[in-house]
């Protein structure tokens, strides 16, 4: 099948959808012609490029009217594909939805806008995402709860099955954006007296979690990294969505087993058989 999947932003950008979009497309590709669209956030980027066997077309413009214009120009995309699976971006699609609608579309709601309490506007324009696409995955059971979310699936993302060498375990890293959150890992490490190794934008740093006594991670993805790696995670909440983003999890149940990418794509699939 030719799928066409949206995304804000897509490799060589740094983050977790961008990770998640990435792992599963390695999978996919090998059955399915794949197809990414998603923002060209460094201008330095090509338009279009094929990587690793994923055709990848970059919008050079911001905002939803640039947006709408590109896709206008680019129709031949949605016309040719079999599936439509779009990464959070709805609003992308919403004019085309009505002239395209018998195609089969389908959303993943990953996470949340950081923005406590959620506010109404945010709510609706998931809802109405929700029942214009055929079907959805959420990333993380929270969304059912404030977003009021009805998912055919709950993920958290995955983790590589690699064995990793015994070392000498010390300090504490930490992985994701600068901003208070950082700084409070800062105070943290301080608190705990153990040096604190600091990646905001290095793709390769869930690999090293097996070097450090603690992971001092806030988002799934890291979390699970941390844990294939036998590595104890502290984590931070500051406000009750994100308390409930962090214990609405089955992670802390003894059985719980971490699953891999293919076990992630698997469930894509189903979904787009429904």
């Amino acid at each position: 099948m030719k799928i066409l999947m949206m995304c804000r932003l897509y490799w060589p950008h740094i983050g977790g959808v961008e990770k998640h979009v990435e792992k599963i497309t390695e999978i996919l590709k090998k059955k399915h012609e794949i197809i990414i669209v998603c923002e060209k956030h460094d201008p330095k980027l090509p338009d279009y490029e094929i990587d690793r066997g994923v055709a990848i077309y970059r919008i050079g413009g911001a905002g939803k009217w640039a947006i709408w214009k590109w896709w206008l120009a680019h129709l031949q995309l949605i016309k040719q594909a079999d599936i439509i699976h779009i990464h959070d971006v709805f609003f992308w699609f919403l004019p085309f939805r009505l002239p395209y609608r018998s195609k089969k579309v389908f959303i993943t709601f990953h996470g949340w806008e950081s923005i406590y309490p959620v506010p109404w506007k945010n709510i609706i324009i998931r809802k109405i995402s929700e029942l214009m696409a055929n079907g959805n995955i959420c990333v993380g059971e929270f969304i059912r709860k404030y977003y009021f979310t009805k998912p055919d699936y709950v993920i958290y993302g995955a983790s590589e099955k690699t064995k990793y060498p015994k070392v000498k375990r010390s300090g504490a890293i930490f992985l994701g954006r600068p901003g208070q959150e950082l700084e409070f890992y800062r105070q943290l490490a301080k608190k705990m007296k153990v040096k604190l190794d600091i990646f905001t934008d290095d793709p390769n740093a869930g690999k090293y979690f097996y070097k450090y006594k603690y992971a001092f991670v806030s988002g799934y993805l890291s979390i699970l990294e941390a844990m294939a790696q036998n590595t104890p995670v502290f984590t931070h909440y500051d406000n009750p969505l994100k308390y409930d983003y962090l214990n609405m999890t089955p992670f802390k149940d003894k059985n719980f087993k971490i699953p891999d990418w293919r076990e992630i794509t698997d469930i894509y699939e189903k979904l787009w058989r429904k």
